[in-house]
């Protein structure tokens, strides 16, 4: 399984970057963890959207699903040209806070919506997902993934340090983590993880490969590698700083590979 690092940025993005998006793929099948602002556009880079028919989203906040209705319309016309006669399928999570759930992501023509929820199962093709709400102001799923071959992947989506998502995404050959906040603040009151909340879930769940992502747009973003990497320097874990197009190179893991 090879997972392509499409978006980086929490919130907004970086010029020339974009917000959470994560391809996966295997034999020759493709799927997109989230679809925040810029991923419609910079996916192409890497797949014609056309080639992507199942896209995961975390949950509602808009760097996560902002692309969702414009990855729907390129497959109204894609269908329509005869480049694909399958629909866009998009899961996602019932309805949350403020209304919103899966079905809001379907349009006629173009997409449909499956609901997945804490403790869902998933076979898609090769791509075997299991699902675990996190500690986050909306309602938001962490994923984990696995392939026909073994390889593992993990993503935390958005969420504070927990326990629980300790043991979900123990173990992973790749675990794609948010890294939201610099170190000395409090993620927890966010809902989200500091680059230090970041190394304590890598020295508990011992990746093989633990990516920093969901990354804030202000500040030296490289001081966050130097953090975990030296938290961990004691562990058989490699530390990853996600770059997409507002890097000099996109982020590309292939699990299972040291």
């Amino acid at each position: 399984m090879r997972v392509t690092v499409i978006g980086c940025w929490g919130g907004s993005p970086r010029p020339g970057g974009a917000c959470s998006g994560y391809l996966l793929e295997y034999d020759g099948r493709c799927i997109l963890l989230d679809c925040g602002a810029g991923v419609a556009s910079a996916v192409q880079g890497v797949r014609p959207l056309e080639r992507i028919d199942d896209v995961f989203v975390s949950h509602f906040h808009h760097d996560h699903v902002s692309d969702a209705g414009v990855m729907s319309y390129a497959r109204l016309v894609h269908r329509q040209l005869g480049l694909t006669d399958r629909p866009l399928t998009f899961y996602a999570p019932g309805r949350d806070e403020r209304g919103m759930g899966a079905r809001d992501l379907a349009m006629r023509g173009a997409s449909r919506s499956v609901e997945v929820g804490e403790g869902s199962r998933l076979d898609v093709g090769p791509f075997h997902l299991e699902f675990m709400r996190t500690r986050h102001p909306r309602l938001c799923l962490a994923t984990r993934v696995s392939c026909d071959d073994g390889t593992t992947l993990g993503y935390t989506a958005d969420g504070a340090l927990t326990p629980e998502l300790v043991r979900f995404l123990g173990g992973v050959d790749v675990l794609v983590s948010e890294c939201s906040l610099y170190a000395g603040y409090d993620g927890a009151s966010f809902g989200h993880m500091s680059c230090e909340d970041v190394a304590a879930l890598g020295r508990g769940a011992l990746p093989g490969t633990l990516v920093l992502s969901h990354l804030p747009i202000y500040g030296e973003v490289r001081g966050l590698l130097s953090e975990v990497g030296a938290a961990l320097r004691d562990l058989p874990v490699r530390v990853v700083l996600a770059e997409d197009g507002a890097g000099p190179c996109r982020t590309c893991v292939d699990a299972g590979v040291a």
